[in-house]
């Protein structure tokens, strides 16, 4: 483990603790008041520029080189927060480091959040998006989609609803400590309940409850580790070995496995929840998507 890794778990620790004291609405403010807030470093090699496709808030974060050209790769990325936080700010330093490391256009997508905008409204968001991707000229063939924690969840929702339309498939998936049961009844809600530095059931039972109001939680529009996997593309995902969420990743490489699909699990030791969009901070999320970029560059040549 780094001494960055050890000193940032430590203070998400005590984050955590604080969340777990307030009631959930005080809880929402204060979320998204920290990660709205722009940390991001910019980057001479890299630039950042807003748009909007089929009437959702986006922005592109591409490498110099790369800029409006429609033959290179994109990644459309959809950020974590539970469905109710998180913003372009909280993760463009990823895409900074991702968009170099892999030399793809990341395309980050400012979908709509619960409570203001429960369920379909981020799914519509993210299916749009790709279906204007698409209608622009640029080929399934080129896209990889992307996401952390809930984002996770809606960039997997995504690729089954765009099989399920009948839609050209994406190149791949890449996957970031994805949270893809909404039951939270598997076993590392228990092992890791004191080990998880960021996350507990109570604050996820919380965001479901915003997020998908009466919905059983067992319904593969919210919880796809329960839907149709055949038929995905190739499928990348990064979990910390300490996060209650970690048998999502495990369930979701096991089944895709079974289905004959390709499938790389890659676990590490004592990280934080959706690590790898902690460059800047995090030796451990800069290796991850290095790796990340690697799983890409060998898709693109398969």
């Amino acid at each position: 483990m780094s001494i960055q890794n050890f000193l940032i778990s430590r203070f998400l620790k005590s984050r955590l603790k604080a969340s777990l004291k307030i009631a959930p609405e005080v809880r929402l403010h204060k979320g998204r008041k920290f990660l709205n807030q722009d940390r991001s470093k910019p980057n001479p090699r890299v630039a950042v520029r807003s748009d909007v496709i089929a009437g959702v808030k986006v922005e592109w974060v591409e490498p110099i080189a790369l800029v409006g050209d429609k033959s290179a790769p994109v990644c459309m990325y959809t950020h974590g927060g539970g469905y109710i936080a998180g913003s372009l700010n909280s993760h463009r330093d990823m895409a900074r480091h991702l968009a170099l490391l892999a030399r793809v256009r990341m395309l980050m997508v400012d979908y709509r959040l619960a409570p203001e905008h429960p369920f379909p409204a981020a799914r519509e968001d993210a299916f749009a998006v790709y279906q204007g991707l698409l209608d622009c000229g640029i080929a399934g063939s080129q896209i990889v989609l992307g996401g952390d924690s809930a984002g996770g969840n809606l960039a997997l929702v995504t690729a089954q609803s765009i099989r399920d339309a009948g839609l050209a498939s994406p190149l791949a998936l890449v996957l970031f400590s994805p949270w893809l049961d909404m039951t939270h009844q598997s076993a590392t809600y228990q092992s890791n309940a004191a080990r998880d530095a960021m996350l507990a059931r109570p604050l996820l039972e919380d965001a479901a409850a915003m997020y998908a109001p009466g919905m059983a939680r067992t319904d593969a529009r919210i919880s796809p580790l329960f839907g149709n996997l055949a038929a995905l593309p190739p499928c990348l995902t990064i979990v910390s070995q300490t996060e209650v969420l970690l048998d999502d990743s495990r369930g979701l490489h096991r089944k895709l496995q079974a289905l004959g699909l390709d499938s790389t699990c890659l676990e590490w030791k004592s990280t934080p929840h959706a690590f790898a969009v902690m460059p800047t901070l995090l030796p451990e999320a800069r290796d991850a998507l290095r790796q990340t970029a690697d799983f890409i560059a060998r898709v693109r040549r398969s």
